[in-house]
């Protein structure tokens, strides 16, 4: 396999997001991070949904699908099951997977199918112009909330190890070493990967996570490690907010399973015809 950099995986197209957003932070480590994963360049396909996170695969020279609103999921298991030495990411959104999309994304972690999630969290609608999203604060005040949301926003890390994904984590689109790091585990785990990255919105929603410059708002979780956060332990307003690795367990994927079952099928009953099923005793004419 020939050796890749990181130019290997730089497109053509020139990625039409808002000076200063988030998202370029993202793609910086990812472009980084895919030829550290020593996978063949023709086995990566990037899978997106419908927002400004879901530009992505527009911006990498990879495989890549543009799919509709919150489908992402449904598309990259389709992928994943019919070649399974593909390397699947789902790049979505707050809006996309957790509002459209929150149902196939739950099935997805549920499943344990081997494709890795990055769900960019900036507690907005960005592409369509700043409506309150499934993860904006109660109270928030938007185009469509105009008097202030009154519902509980979502926890995205709480839905994926609620719904079983056997990888989850989260980070920051500006602390770019963390994310890398983050990015390169939950790529190299077999299973359902779930990385929500705080990812700031500077034209709707500048400062969502302005908190947490502030060193002292940040936990970083570090496996086998006393947590300590704060400089001055007896004066600390609220809990901070942890980053890092909230799940890391290994069990069979949905993928292995799946094939399996079919190879056992063929083995009792062979490979079968499509047309003598058609034809079979259970079919009828209709005249």
């Amino acid at each position: 396999m020939d050796i890749l950099t990181k130019k290997d995986f730089e497109s053509d197209q020139e990625p039409r997001w808002c000076p200063g957003c988030g998202d370029f932070a993202i793609l910086a480590q990812i472009k980084k991070l895919l030829p550290d994963l020593d996978i063949p360049k023709e086995n990566f396909v990037f899978v997106s949904g419908i927002g400004c996170s879901s530009r992505f695969p527009y911006y990498l020279d990879t495989f890549g699908f543009h799919s509709i609103h919150g489908r992402a999921p449904a598309i990259a298991t389709g992928i994943k099951l019919a070649n399974p030495a593909l390397k699947v990411f789902i790049v979505t959104g707050d809006g996309d997977g957790l509002s459209i999309g929150g149902n196939h994304l739950i099935h997805l972690c549920r499943r344990n199918i081997d494709v890795t999630v990055l769900l960019f969290n900036n507690k907005i609608y960005g592409l369509t112009k700043g409506q309150y999203s499934p993860t904006s604060e109660k109270g928030k005040i938007t185009k469509s909330t105009p008097y202030g949301s009154i519902e509980n926003p979502f926890n995205p890390v709480l839905m994926a190890l609620s719904a079983g994904a056997t990888f989850v984590a989260r980070s920051i689109d500006r602390e770019q070493k963390h994310l890398y790091e983050i990015l390169k585990r939950a790529a190299e785990h077999k299973g359902t990967s779930f990385v929500e990255i705080y990812q700031n919105c500077n034209i709707f929603n500048d400062g969502a996570f302005e908190s947490l410059n502030n060193p002292d708002n940040i936990l970083y979780m570090q496996h086998g490690e006393n947590y300590l956060f704060g400089s001055n332990m007896s004066d600390i307003p609220e809990l901070p907010t942890p980053i890092g690795i909230f799940r890391d367990t290994k069990i069979e994927v949905y993928d292995e399973l799946f094939h399996k079952q079919i190879n056992n099928s063929i083995e009792k009953k062979g490979r079968g015809s499509l047309h003598e099923l058609l034809d079979s005793e259970d079919a009828w004419l209709v005249k």
